[in-house]
């Protein structure tokens, strides 16, 4: 009876995917160049009358870094998640090359975005399919993320190399590798679209240098770049700084003249003394860095 109730179940499942897939075949768009375009975004949870994000408004061009800042709890990881399309906004619109994030089939969107969430979490299985997002693996491809990532010798040293079984949540490996890991599975396929939400939580000096360079070699590609980050150093690349505070655009510009602000030089607008005293510490260093 079990078995002919799961047979059953199945059939229902493959008519109703089926029909599915029918009914939102369409027209497939090109693989888009990286245009990022957030208009009046507004995020509820669901039986909150609070916003989580409240109107935001800004745009990231192709071959730009934008980086993201603000304390704990304004909105930095929800704004990622919008972004990439793994929730909705409650109002408001995210757009990539000008088609409406949510509107694009999930498989089509996902070789366009790149994505390391703050909490990394692999999947069982080798580090090979944990790059390939657990597709067929593509040994070019695979490769050449990791390369990217700048952790292909250190697959290397494993002692299966990308065969190596990372274990249920990446048990078998240590915090940096995974972190490192996860990042050369966001930047497989080379979209255009990069979002790091905290990419350097875990590493060590070396993975931070490699984090760096992938920054640099993802702008010299055009890619589109949003990160996150507490750490001004990081930002280096960045061409702008979104400030955010309670959920909503603080302040929003030139890198420079976003983290001069910030460190005490003339604002614009009032700045939270905790968020500037954190900052003004190595501000003015990284600037001169810079220059």
């Amino acid at each position: 009876r079990s078995l002919l109730s799961a047979r059953t179940a199945r059939r229902n499942l493959i008519s109703l995917f089926d029909s599915e897939a029918t009914r939102k075949a369409g027209v497939t768009l090109p693989r888009p160049q990286g245009r990022l375009k957030l208009e009046g975004l507004h995020y509820y949870v669901p039986g909150n009358s609070q916003a989580l994000l409240n109107a935001i408004s800004f745009g990231v061009e192709p071959g730009q870094t934008c980086g993201v800042i603000g304390s704990s709890g304004s909105g930095k990881t929800t704004l990622c998640r919008l972004i990439v399309g793994t929730m909705r906004p409650s109002l408001g619109h995210v757009r990539l090359d000008g088609a409406e994030v949510w509107n694009w089939p999930s498989d089509e969107l996902g070789q366009h975005i790149g994505y390391l969430p703050q909490q990394v979490e692999l999947f069982p299985g080798t580090i090979a399919e944990n790059i390939a997002r657990l597709r067929d693996v593509d040994s070019e491809a695979v490769i050449a993320a990791a390369q990217l990532a700048g952790i292909h010798e250190m697959i290397l040293r494993l002692p299966n190399g990308y065969r190596t079984e990372v274990g249920p949540h990446g048990a078998r490996i240590s915090r940096g590798q995974r972190q490192r890991i996860a990042l050369a599975r966001a930047l497989f396929g080379d979209p255009p679209l990069v979002v790091l939400d905290e990419p350097n939580t875990g590493l060590d000096g070396e993975g931070e240098v490699a984090l760096f360079n992938v920054l640099q070699q993802l702008k010299e590609r055009g890619r589109t770049v949003v990160v996150v980050s507490h750490q001004t150093n990081l930002l280096r690349t960045a061409d702008h700084v979104v400030f955010l505070r309670d959920g909503s655009v603080a302040m929003f510009g030139p890198r420079d003249e976003v983290l001069g602000a910030l460190a005490g030089q003339p604002r614009r607008i009032p700045v939270p003394s905790a968020i500037r005293d954190k900052i003004a510490a190595n501000a003015a260093a990284n600037l001169k860095a810079v220059e």
